[in-house]
């Protein structure tokens, strides 16, 4: 696979990944009543990722 074929796969990778963490931490918070902190701890989610799933759950 050349390169450029790589880069979108590996884009639509992590918007796929990104999307299902997304779902994750909405069904959480809908299910146990947890803020989106705590929904986010029980899931492990890395630090790096918080601020791009805060932003998309907020708007």
């Amino acid at each position: 696979m050349c390169n450029l074929s790589q880069i979108h796969v590996d884009a639509g990778r992590r918007e796929g990944l990104a999307e299902g963490m997304i779902k994750n931490v909405m069904t959480i918070m809908k299910k146990t009543n947890q803020t989106l902190n705590q929904a986010m701890d029980l899931l492990d989610i890395d630090e790096s990722l918080r601020p791009e799933i805060s932003e998309f759950i907020k708007t």
